[in-house]
């Protein structure tokens, strides 16, 4: 009783939230918690094979990642794996100069694509690529956002598309891994320095990754 009370008040919360911002990101029916896998299958799309089905997190721990990364006006934002966008709807509140989301599933890039119009209170501009983070075009980004989208292959493929990125626009990054399953892949990458961990914020770990000039 006490888990459906909290669920039901969870799924309350994030829809007073959309309604407030103007979008919808929740989901439409009963479910099992925040973080359950409701909507999309894995796509067969996917380079390796290894994305995971959709999911998000909740606004407040959105709101407190985005308060410990203070994005400015020189920041884009990427949101790896952005789904319905809510991640990225909060993010264009900030005075940023664009939010960027790469999601996989086409369905899930419409539905982020009206969200992004519907946005109130937005300060940033909004884009949705349909493409798959490995080789999706990613050279203006200096935030990217990942939510655990993908397997470590992804992961590595990824954060390698990153690197190749800074060799002809040098800038200072940072990456931020939520609920950080595959860590010991970032671990590995000598070419980024972690900057923050948080051992559980909203119930996940959390790291934030800089690369070596940003150190």
């Amino acid at each position: 009783m006490k888990t459906l009370l909290k669920n039901l008040l969870s799924q309350a919360w994030t829809e007073c939230n959309d309604l407030m911002l103007g979008i919808r990101t929740g989901p439409e029916g009963p479910v099992i918690s925040e973080q359950e896998p409701w909507r999309s299958p894995a796509s067969d799309n996917a380079r390796h094979g290894d994305n995971w089905r959709y999911a998000t997190i909740g606004y407040q721990h959105v709101r407190k990642i985005l308060q410990v990364l203070s994005p400015g006006p020189e920041d884009v934002f990427y949101d790896i794996g952005c789904g319905m966008g809510r991640i990225l709807c909060v993010a264009a509140q900030q005075p940023v100069r664009k939010c960027v989301g790469v999601e996989l599933q086409e369905p899930l890039c419409q539905i982020a694509r009206r969200n992004a119009a519907s946005l109130r209170g937005r300060k940033a501009p909004i884009e949705i690529v349909r493409g798959d983070a490995t080789t999706a075009d990613l050279s203006d980004g200096t935030i990217y956002f990942m939510f655990n989208p993908f397997g470590p292959e992804s992961l590595r493929d990824t954060l390698a598309n990153i690197q190749a990125s800074l060799s002809h626009n040098p800038r200072d990054i940072k990456v931020v891994y939520y609920h950080a399953k595959y860590q010991s892949v970032i671990d590995d990458m000598e070419w980024l320095v972690k900057v923050d961990e948080f051992e559980q914020f909203g119930g996940h770990p959390v790291t934030i990754w800089g690369n070596r000039h940003y150190e």
